[in-house]
């Protein structure tokens, strides 16, 4: 009897200090690092943690989810990974965050510089985003309002700049000055967009066909792709993920 509740005491004990389970509302992976965000706005993140694109301080790797506790209080709603760097939007402070790799400033913070801590990209404080996308090596922000912001690498047009510079810091795609963005991919070194109207374009690096256009040729700027042969492009409207998390 003495034994029966000696293991009866171990396992209630055991039981109250379970961790609770908890639900993952955003996922993505990068190159060799994955990022969660999780119910309350927490953050965590594991994996190669080299470049800091763990954003824990530090170069170690992390072989389960960690807690990124730097972006405790920040009201964290979205976050996503480019293949060693890693990008969170606060809604309610309008600020977009980034950390890991920096090569061909694809921190967004004007300069090329490695961060192992989540930092505020100062040129989009203040922008409401709709939707945050990385490449490879570069980043896209679709405001609210459909405008369009891209850094990072840029030797195949990837940016729509129409140029082949890299951008240390976002700069407005004016292709789509007069036209709203609603959703925006991005390959590895190639981006495609579907404007409010469901209107398809490709730019970057077009080797493989990878921009639709019909031709291998890289494009510097956004180009429309037909779909006059397939079929009228449908786009399920943009769920934020504040709604998620209510």
């Amino acid at each position: 009897m003495a034994e029966e509740e000696k293991e009866e005491g171990s396992r209630s004990s055991s039981e109250v200090t379970e961790s609770p389970i908890r639900r993952v509302l955003i996922i993505s992976a990068g190159a060799s690092h994955s990022v969660a965000l999780l119910p309350g706005n927490i953050v965590c993140t594991w994996g190669r943690g080299e470049d800091g694109q763990l954003g824990l301080g530090d170069a170690e790797d992390r072989l389960s989810p960690t807690h990124l506790g730097a972006l405790d209080g920040h009201g964290i709603v979205f976050v996503t990974c480019g293949a060693d760097h890693t990008i969170a939007y606060s809604e309610s402070q309008m600020q977009v965050y980034s950390w890991g790799w920096g090569d061909f400033g694809r921190l967004g913070h004007g300069n090329a510089s490695d961060l192992f801590t989540p930092q505020p990209i100062k040129a989009l404080h203040g922008v409401r985003i709709r939707q945050i996308a990385c490449g490879d090596s570069h980043c896209l922000a679709v405001t609210t309002e459909g405008e369009v912001q891209s850094w990072g690498r840029n030797q195949n047009g990837q940016l729509g700049l129409g140029t082949t510079e890299d951008s240390l810091m976002p700069q407005e795609i004016k292709a789509f000055k007069a036209v709203a963005v609603k959703m925006i991919a991005a390959g590895a070194e190639h981006t495609a967009a579907v404007t409010q109207n469901g209107e398809l374009y490709g730019w970057g690096w077009g080797r493989y066909g990878n921009l639709g256009l019909g031709d291998r040729n890289d494009r510097l700027v956004p180009e429309r792709v037909s779909l006059t042969h397939v079929c009228q492009l449908c786009v399920i409207n943009y769920i934020s993920p504040k709604s998620l998390i209510a």
